[in-house]
């Protein structure tokens, strides 16, 4: 673990510059050194040679988050010190609090499951084990543990997997061993109450667990973090850690006491600053001659032993049961030989010492070993080594992973929970109890601070959906390594909607004129987005929406907001009523979808539909900007239009939906793009256009945009007649080029002149951008050609391409290679829907979706990678977003069905042969091990008799667990 740590003081020279001589006897001295240390070569390299055969390489997976750490894929070291029994010491940031997959590779590349067995609760070490029996070529190796052996001035070795490299070797010299332990940040793990010690040598990533090695080749110290900026590394000496390793050999529990207060090693000139009497001071060195501190008191818990008791901070620590403690290790060794019982400590403070009784805490049980999933969030009971990064008590209830409770909330982080819909929440227990209560499609409130500003309670609403929020309890099982898994099934049922009054706010604005009618058309939409597809993350989407038709409870929102057809739909009406709304259309290139509420849900309401305006709009015409604050606020922005332009959104490396081949108009008042949505209306209140959010490369990068609202009217008319809408496509994406880029191209001067009699703004064509796979037009036109003509009329401007949308055949004339060609070309039917979903080791796949199929050129399987999910299987071992599978274990997949019967097939635990293509259409073969356990296969297939209109399967899950589906 590397971390960033402040520059120590530079040495102080006291020569004041000049050379000063050095004696004969110190240079004989010298000579003699460099002799001997040339004498340990050949016996440094028999020591690293024997042990390599004891250091491992430990490749692993974190699958959830937990107690501050993310879900993530890594590598470390570790090195046996049993070889009986199979257990390798590493460290507990490599073992982790939480559940842990991995596997350890041995020196001569075998590789084998190791299990975690034990995790230190505070300091950084924990063992994992493995089957001996399975490591069949080569001879184990066990590394000895010395920590008695560890004095400055020593000469070690550290050999591990530094740099993600299968062994490195890397030396050093050990100068201190009386460090404190490093601070590696807030929010996440850092030891305390220990010695560490320090040596000059440059480590990175992997290297954390590699044995500190002594001329002996005994391990004298544990390899643990270090400056990034610097040649300097920390170590965890071995003292707790063999104490720990000799009661798991022998089949005991490992005993850790805490009285909830941290300690810190001062020198004597500071601690006599905060009130050391000097003969104290005197009897301790008397005792301790080697000594150059005591024990300093620097957070002491709210509501812990220590507070309790008075332990404040700032008090030194003097005596423990009538022994005088001035060292980590006697005093960890005090307190956990008392667990359960107290302990009688002496302190000095301001010159006062003072005798206190001081209660001892089982540590472990302040360490979580149960978290609760709910849908993609992960609770869990506030753990003692995260109270102790915030000086708060130990107790309540923690969100490692917060997405799911706090919808809308994206960046928080140190979540703790006060209640749930009314009622306190002071553990897992009173969690899983107070969620079964709520009633789904039930809107709840969730009170909770953050623990980087515990000073401010703060709430947020969460709509309850459990067919999506499903509920899992893990617990750790240390004999499997394994966290098992029960389903939590019962909530209750859903409540009779009754119709709710609805009355939307004044909007207090004079120069909205007739237009502010158009407010009480405008609705709030929130989106659960309940799982990863098309390239969008499983995460809340909120944006506005306007009413079309208040009789069908049609509402028009932006594919910002709805970009997908798997979504679960809100709206929120006036600020005061939320009820559920379901999606009826996405448009393949504009940027609109249209859902629907059920206007039964609505009582006396003023609510109404806009009313179109006959008239579009163009550049220089101004018009009135109805839209809302983020607080609710009605506001109208007057402005004008300066100008209609082609949309032009650049391809994202993850393809997921974009607009394309709409034009689209800008607006003059830069405060329009404060605003995510809004409504363009006339004199008369009547729209004109829709001001709507563009789905960009990245979120925060979105573009906004007013898009003519007689773009949504086919659609709409027919799902006013209760018709689904069946919108047919030439699936093309064009850009505009000027006449004289065609002209260069080859258009004839008739052709020009046929052009020039168009009344248009613009001297312009459309040339064919992409022809999108698997298409009717995909083999017909082509790239580059340039339209000329549809049907007859020529092409000028985009809404010429309208016409594709009510046909099944055109008759199109195009521009190639200086060449017209009249060609017959065959509309494709329109269909954004996801019909199926295969979870799978962590992967979430589907069939190539429209925005694939836009930027592939070639399809080279049916079946392709929505989304990765981070400490996963298909994460650790390399498959990427925008991946094709064609064949698993030798056999083909070129569909969803077949793929999901072959993994089917697969047993747990073993290895699978995925064979692929990347994006960039590059073959790729890769292995990837099963873990049903954690990663289930589920699918996810729509059906219309659903009440959700969907229907899951468990695939292979022998546990009952999913942490994709649910």
């Amino acid at each position: 673990m590397d971390i960033d740590m402040p520059f120590s003081k530079a040495p102080v020279d006291h020569t004041n510059g000049k050379r000063r001589r050095t004696s004969t006897h110190s240079e004989e001295s010298q000579l003699l050194s460099t002799l001997e240390a040339l004498s340990d070569v050949p016996r440094w390299q028999t020591v690293s040679e024997k042990a390599f055969n004891g250091i491992v390489s430990i490749r692993f997976y974190v699958p959830a988050s937990f107690d501050g750490d993310s879900p993530l894929c890594s590598e470390a070291t570790g090195f046996i010190v049993d070889a009986k029994r199979g257990i390798i010491l590493t460290n507990r940031h490599v073992v982790g609090p939480g559940p842990f997959v991995g596997e350890a590779i041995m020196h001569d590349h075998e590789e084998i499951s190791a299990r975690a067995v034990y995790r230190d609760p505070i300091h950084d070490f924990g063992f994992l084990q493995f089957d001996p029996s399975q490591v069949k070529y080569m001879k184990i190796e066990e590394i000895r543990l010395a920590p008695e052996n560890a004095r400055v001035g020593i000469d070690i070795r550290v050999i591990g997997n530094d740099a993600g490299e299968k062994l490195s070797i890397l030396n050093g010299s050990i100068s201190r061993v009386d460090r404190n332990a490093p601070g590696y940040g807030q929010i996440t793990y850092n030891d305390f109450n220990t010695f560490y010690l320090q040596a000059a040598s440059s480590l990175s990533g992997g290297s954390s667990g590699s044995p500190v090695i002594d001329i002996n080749g005994d391990a004298v110290a544990l390899q643990a973090g270090g400056r990034c900026e610097e040649a300097t590394n920390f170590f965890l000496p071995l003292d707790r850690v063999k104490r720990a390793l000799e009661l798991i050999q022998n089949g005991k529990p490992v005993p850790r006491g805490t009285i909830q207060a941290e300690f810190i090693y001062e020198t004597f000139d500071e601690i006599r600053r905060t009130g050391l009497p000097e003969d104290i001071e005197a009897m301790v060195r008397n005792v301790y001659p080697e000594g150059i501190g005591m024990l300093l008191a620097t957070t002491v818990l709210p509501e812990g032993p220590s507070s309790t008791a008075g332990i404040e901070t700032g008090d030194v620590l003097l005596r423990i049961n009538g022994e005088i403690v001035t060292h980590f290790v006697l005093f960890e060794k005090c307190i956990d030989d008392n667990v359960g019982g107290s302990l009688s400590i002496q302190v000095v403070r301001n010159n006062k010492v003072i005798d206190l009784t001081v209660a001892v805490q089982d540590m472990h049980a302040l360490t979580p070993s149960q978290y609760v999933v709910y849908g993609s969030s992960v609770v869990h009971n506030f753990a003692y080594q995260m109270a102790y990064s915030c000086n708060l008590p130990v107790r309540g209830v923690f969100v490692a992973d917060p997405t799911e409770l706090l919808q809308g909330i994206r960046k928080a982080a140190g979540v703790m929970l006060e209640k749930i819909d009314g009622k306190s929440v002071s553990n897992i227990n009173d969690f899983v109890c107070v969620m079964q209560t709520i009633p789904d499609h039930s809107q709840i409130s969730i009170e909770y601070f953050t623990i980087d500003n515990v000073h401010q309670k703060k709430a947020v609403t969460m709509y309850v959906e459990h067919q999506w929020q499903k509920m899992r309890v893990y617990t750790r099982n240390d004999v499997t390594g394994y966290w098992d898994c029960k389903r939590i099934t019962e909530f209750a049922k859903a409540l009779s909607p009754t119709p709710v009054k609805v009355r939307f706010p004044i909007m207090d604005n004079d120069n909205a004129g007739k237009a502010a009618k158009v407010s009480h058309s405008i609705v709030k939409v929130h989106n659960m987005m309940p799982v990863s597809v098309e390239g969008y993350t499983r995460s809340p989407r909120d944006g506005y929406g306007v009413i079309v038709d208040a009789n069908k409870g049609l509402v028009v929102v932006d594919q910002y907001t709805v970009p997908t057809s798997i979504c679960e739909l809100t709206i929120i009406i006036a600020s005061s009523c939320t009820i559920p709304a379901k999606l009826k259309f996405l448009h393949p290139t504009h940027n609109f979808a249209i859902i629907q509420y059920d206007p039964a849900l609505i009582g006396e309401s003023d609510l109404c539909e806009i009313e179109f305006s006959p008239t579009p709009l163009k550049p220089g015409d101004p018009t009135h900007m109805i839209t809302q604050s983020s607080y609710g606020d009605l506001l109208c922005i007057n402005t004008v239009i300066t100008s209609t332009v082609p949309i032009r959104i650049g391809r994202s490396p993850y393809p997921r939906w974009r607009g394309i081949n709409d034009e689209v108009m800008i607006l003059d008042s830069p405060k329009a793009n404060d605003y995510y949505f809004g409504v363009l209306a006339d004199d008369e209140g009547r729209a004109q256009a829709l001001w709507t959010t563009y789905n960009a490369i990245e979120d925060k990068k979105a573009v906004r945009a007013a898009m003519s609202i007689q773009a949504i009217k086919p659609a709409l008319e027919l799902l006013r007649r209760d018709e689904e809408p069946r919108l047919r496509s030439l699936n093309i994406e064009v850009s505009v080029i000027s006449i004289a880029k065609a002209i260069s191209a080859g258009l004839s001067p008739k052709r020009v002149e046929e052009l020039q009699q168009i009344k248009s703004s613009r001297n312009v064509m459309l040339r064919i951008n992409s022809v999108e796979s698997l298409s009717k037009a995909s083999g017909v036109l082509e790239d580059l050609d340039i339209i000329v003509s549809i049907n007859g009329k020529p092409v000028r401007t985009i809404a010429d391409l309208d016409v594709q949308y009510s046909h099944d055949m055109l008759d199109i004339v195009v521009l190639r290679q200086k060449k017209e060609l009249t060609l017959q070309v065959e509309t494709t039917e329109c269909d954004r829907n996801t019909n199926k979903m295969v979870f799978w080791a962590g992967a979430a796949l589907q069939a190539p979706y429209k925005a694939v199929l836009q930027q592939s050129r070639k399809v080279p399987s049916g079946v392709c990678f929505a989304s990765i999910a981070k400490g996963s299987p298909a994460n650790m071992y390399g498959l990427q977003s925008a991946f094709w599978i064609t064949h698993v274990s030798g056999k083909a997949t070129p569909d969803l069905d077949t793929f999901e019967r072959v993994v089917g097939e697969c047993p747990d635990n073993t290895y699978i042969s995925v064979k692929g293509m990347s994006f960039e259409m590059v073959p790729v073969v890769l292995n990837v091990k099963m873990c049903y356990h954690y990663w289930p296969t589920t699918s996810l297939s729509r059906d219309p008799s659903s009440k959700s209109g969907w229907q899951s399967k468990i695939v292979c899950d022998p546990d009952g667990a999913s942490n994709m589906l649910d």
